[in-house]
């Protein structure tokens, strides 16, 4: 098969007019730090986020918090990996002449982690959504196993959307021209990269996300909908149900009152759930924004690409982008603990109780 000479290195990096290459350096390097300030932790927090629900009552709305904590986790395992990479890249190590190539392989990793957990998000606003609009049609529809399957069915529709471009180069050794007693690590493309690279930015990165974003903002506008709509119908019912004076209720008074608690109990958790991933679905909106307008300006802007001329101000960007991701990542376990009561008890039972008992 036929190679393109197409190369990411480090001289062409420098051909940028935007951005100097030194001071390109300096922003990937300052980001990258940022990044493992909040990478590091969410590892933990997201085996963490594994762990509990794993152990608790497995429904639907909890294999998708399962699978979005799978992708966030494999995310930050392979960011972390990136920051520390390219902050060794900045400070020149001796040995890291092939750090480049090697950044260059990780970010199909993170691409298919992060654009997996934004379809997870959006199929969490979407069931969630559709459970607000339409409660008797939707009241069967969502169960564990359907949920699974549409989890594990859109990772490999990314993963399908994803191959085709991550397997359209090579690695090869050639001699470095700084030194022509070692080598270094090159990148050339197939000719098959430019077509299936296309179909990536245009599809994956624009068309769908685009769509799942305006999936989730309509879906998250009906969930708060929903529930103002739930709150005024609770004050109006609850000033109108039982007159002062009334004595009508008997001898099953006790009866009645009890039902009602189980009622209550059963709206104030579906009212938790909904919070929960109203919460979790306007958190990764606000912080994948910048992603998704980076991604539409790669499909206007021919030269805002590797490559290109303003290929240092893309690196930057996405570096920045990268702290963001971080970010969305750490978060979702803080809105776990104060919105799931069951993720809450067994963490504070299971797990705080433990590292308090060992610290003791």
């Amino acid at each position: 098969m036929n190679l393109s000479t197409s190369l990411i290195s480090e001289p062409a990096l420098k051909n940028s007019r935007i951005i100097s290459y030194d001071l390109a350096r300096i922003l990937s390097g300052m980001f990258s730090s940022m990044v493992l300030v909040f990478s590091v932790p969410a590892v933990v927090l997201n085996i963490i986020n594994i762990i509990i629900f794993v152990n608790t009552k497995i429904d639907s709305i909890t294999v998708c918090f399962i699978s979005l904590s799978l992708s966030d986790l494999s995310g930050m395992l392979l960011l972390t990996k990136t920051s520390i990479a390219n902050i060794m890249r900045v400070f020149d190590v001796p040995w890291g002449k092939n750090l480049s190539s090697y950044l260059f392989l990780f970010t199909f990793g993170i691409g298919l982690s992060v654009d997996t957990s934004s379809a997870t998000t959006t199929y969490i606003a979407l069931q969630r959504g559709l459970c607000v609009a339409l409660p008797f049609l939707t009241r069967h529809l969502f169960n564990r196993n359907r949920s699974l399957i549409i989890c594990v069915s859109l990772f490999l529709f990314i993963l399908a959307c994803s191959t085709p471009r991550a397997t359209s180069f090579s690695l090869k050794n050639i001699p470095d021209p700084a030194d022509n007693t070692s080598t270094i690590l090159i990148i050339k493309y197939f000719e098959t990269w430019g077509p299936f690279d296309s179909f990536y930015t245009i599809f994956v990165k624009t068309v769908l996300v685009c769509v799942e974003f305006c999936v989730m903002i309509v879906c998250a506008s009906l969930i708060s909908y929903g529930m103002q709509s739930s709150m005024k119908l609770k004050h109006n019912s609850s000033t109108q149900a039982h007159p002062t004076g009334d004595k009508t209720a008997g001898k099953h008074g006790k009866e009645f009152s009890g039902e009602e608690q189980s009622q209550k109990k059963k709206e104030a958790k579906e009212s938790l759930v909904m919070k929960q991933s109203l919460v979790v679905v306007l958190i990764h909106v606000i912080f994948t924004t910048p992603r998704m307008l980076a991604s539409l300006y790669v499909v206007f802007e021919s030269r805002y690409r590797v490559g290109a001329q303003y290929q240092n101000l893309y690196f930057v960007t996405f570096a920045s982008i990268s702290v963001t991701d971080s970010i969305n990542a750490f978060a979702n376990f803080f809105v776990y603990v104060r919105f799931n009561t069951k993720f809450r008890s067994y963490f504070m039972a299971k797990i705080y109780g433990r590292m308090f008992n060992l610290k003791s």
